[in-house]
């Protein structure tokens, strides 16, 4: 069994990371050996070289187990190794283990996404990962040290083209003049850890403060804590719970459910202008900088009585100026029915913007995320017409709008036109796009430029 772990993360530590697959999700054990070192480049000349093998786990971590997730809808791992309580990760020390790696091509690490990033350069505080499936190691960049150096003396007097050459131009015969050796330790750190209990986890909690943890969805008492900076596996996430289950030093896992009213302690309630008969809307917000404020939740409430009917969580937005008109009410889908509109993303070019829509379901009476249309941008809601126009720019000459409209209940895009600036400079190419049978049938046509667009 040691020699399969061995040979299987020898096997990783000579394949690319990034070429290979995500690690599946679970419960990692430290492998109780330490993978081999990969073949070491051949000492310079005049060099004797001692390759050393260590672990990369500091002592103080006391690791002996981590654990893994794999976002079901990205290509992201997100790596907690299950560190000592009171270990704290310091990159100037020997405790430049990060408790929380995330990858491939991460390159952010904040409060609020408390994870590390990887594989960056050769910085001796810098971890490198490298995976397959089921199996990773861990490792910093080698040290090299050197230990002593080792005069041989000459063996034979030097000839006179060789005193020359030595006094000249600096080239002295190593067995006429002497030579010195450098011995040199090299020490690679290594750790490896192997799948010990699949688990699907599909994201990472961190702790920013002590969380109140259940032991199910709707319990009204906390059965215990989540300490501020330590870790969770997601299970699932709903707009009220999040399942969880914390992994232990020992690789036993622990299940509970955090409440995420729990979690929005320093959030700020802004009631909206928009109502109906029935309902009113408070935007759920946490300031950010330059008097910004990000997006945390829409709260949708009972007019009559206050009380919760359904509230919205994780909205794709870029931070905005909090206000009351935040929340629009409109009929995207021409049912009778108001459905809610909330900021999206600018889209790096004004007119590019989008919104996140979310449908009534009259059946549910709940607010359903729509992704098409929170795709489009600057979109326009034509009631007279019953459709749906979504402009865009591609830089200074390319424009383009889509027409949709819902066709048995089904969102279906109906034409198309799209205007851009030949590759001559000196013609305009319109693009116009039709529903026919079914299908989209698409005409183009060139004419010379106008005068107003020179």
């Amino acid at each position: 069994m040691r020699i399969r772990y061995a040979a299987l993360l020898l096997a990783i530590l000579m394949t690319h990371a990034e070429a290979g697959p995500l690690l599946e999700p679970g419960i990692y054990q430290l492998s109780p050996e330490a993978p081999q070192a990969e073949t070491a480049a051949a000492p310079a000349a005049g060099e004797i070289q001692q390759d050393l093998l260590a672990t990369a786990i500091p002592d103080a971590a006391k690791v002996r187990y981590a654990f893994v997730s794999r976002d079901p809808g990205e290509a992201l791992n997100k790596l907690v190794f299950v560190t000592d309580a009171v270990y704290r990760h310091d990159i100037n020390s020997a405790n430049r283990l990060c408790p929380a790696y995330a990858f491939p091509d991460w390159n952010e690490r904040s409060e609020a996404q408390p994870f590390c990033r990887t594989n960056i350069g050769s910085a001796d505080s810098e971890a490198a990962l490298a995976w397959t499936e089921r199996a990773f190691t861990l490792r910093w960049a080698d040290q090299k040290t050197l230990i002593r150096t080792e005069q041989v003396p000459a063996s034979r007097k030097p000839t006179p083209d060789e005193i020359g050459a030595c006094a000249v131009g600096g080239v002295c015969a190593p067995d006429a003049y002497g030579r010195s050796v450098h011995h040199y330790q090299v020490t690679h750190y290594r750790d490896g850890f192997f799948l010990q209990a699949p688990r699907p986890y599909i994201d990472v909690f961190a702790a920013t403060m002590d969380t109140p943890v259940y032991r199910s969805a709707g319990d009204g008492t906390a059965s215990g804590t989540l300490a501020a900076g330590r870790y969770a596996g997601v299970l699932s996430r709903g707009a009220e719970w999040i399942a969880i289950e914390e992994v232990a030093a020992d690789g036993a896992a622990t299940p509970g459910w955090i409440r995420r009213d729990d979690l929005a302690a320093g959030d700020m309630r802004i009631p909206q202008q928009a109502t109906t008969d029935h309902l009113r809307f408070v935007l759920v917000v946490a300031p950010a900088d330059d008097d910004q404020a990000v997006l945390q939740a829409i709260d949708i409430l009972d007019a009559t009585t206050g009380q919760r009917r359904q509230i919205l969580r994780d909205i794709d937005a870029e931070p905005l100026s909090a206000g009351p008109d935040v929340v629009q009410l409109v009929d995207a889908n021409f049912d009778g029915w108001p459905d809610l509109s909330v900021p999206g993303y600018a889209g790096g070019a004004g007119p590019n913007a989008t919104r996140n829509l979310y449908l009534f379901d009259p059946v549910a009476q709940a607010f359903v995320f729509e992704p098409t249309l929170s795709s489009l941008p600057q979109l326009d809601i034509d009631p007279a017409t019953r459709t749906l126009i979504s402009a865009s720019r591609g830089g200074c000459c390319s424009h383009a709008t889509e027409t949709y409209r819902y066709v048995d209940g089904q969102l279906q895009q109906v034409a198309s036109w799209e205007e851009s600036l030949s590759p001559d400079g000196e013609h305009l190419q319109t693009t116009e796009g039709t529903l026919r049978n079914g299908t989209m049938k698409y005409r183009t046509r060139t004419r010379k430029l106008p005068a107003d667009w020179r």
